[in-house]
């Protein structure tokens, strides 16, 4: 019987084409994660899929102190004044108002690869308009394309990979004014009823047909978004 053996010569490349394979399976891209297949406002699969979802949204006082936690959308949490970053109004007058200043953590879990690479980076913004995630791309302003919103900070890079989660901070004011409450006596009452928050793709938002629905309101071309957070302002 003939024995094929592999030539002394040929066993370098034998070796370094293993080794090529070898290294090749820890480079492999996972696939997108299930959650990735969202829907549009209407309930309608979207175009691309989403990137991210939020885990879950910190308020941070002075010196980092975590003050509350939420989770899914329209939940509610009540925090301090004086324990803010920073408080402009010390005083209980009826009608004064203030603005107590904390940091926002989003813990988000990357859950697909971007359909567009980003060119800024990605941009957090949130509304207090009560339509939520229904709100308009109306421009603000000539070439505006953000909408009904505001943003919070500048573009982040967001660069984890699928599975995997990281926290990202921005800082945010929220407005009150000193009301008598009756028997619950004077305090200060947050300005607006609710906030909602978006994490655009500054690339992949523009990419659908804002002109049309569902991708008509903004819930419907970002990459994630919390809605209808009540943020309540105590003493």
């Amino acid at each position: 019987m003939k024995k094929h053996l592999i030539s002394p010569v040929c066993l370098p490349l034998v070796y370094a084409l293993l080794a090529c394979a070898l290294s090749c399976t820890d480079h492999v891209v996972p696939e997108n994660l299930p959650e990735s297949r969202c829907k549009a406002t209407d309930g309608s699969d979207r175009l691309y899929p989403c990137e991210f979802i939020i885990e879950k949204i910190s308020i941070l006082g002075a010196g980092g102190a975590e003050l509350g936690v939420v989770t899914g959308s329209m939940q509610s949490l009540s925090v301090s004044r004086f324990l803010a970053k920073a408080n402009t109004n010390t005083g209980n007058v009826v009608g004064s108002s203030g603005s107590a200043t904390f940091d926002f953590r989003f813990t988000l879990k990357r859950v697909a690869a971007p359909s567009f690479p980003v060119s800024a980076g990605y941009l957090i913004g949130y509304t207090n308009n009560a339509s939520g995630k229904r709100i308009l791309h109306t421009p603000s302003f000539a070439g505006d394309t953000y909408g009904e919103r505001s943003k919070l900070g500048m573009p982040v890079a967001i660069d984890m990979p699928i599975g995997e989660s990281r926290d990202v901070t921005v800082t945010m004011s929220v407005p009150y004014t000193i009301v008598d409450a009756g028997s619950f006596g004077i305090r200060p009452s947050a300005m607006f009823g609710s906030t909602s928050f978006f994490i655009d793709n500054d690339v992949t938002t523009l990419q659908f047909n804002r002109t049309a629905l569902p991708y008509f309101y903004v819930g419907s071309v970002v990459e994630a978004y919390y809605e209808k957070l009540q943020i309540g302002i105590s003493n």
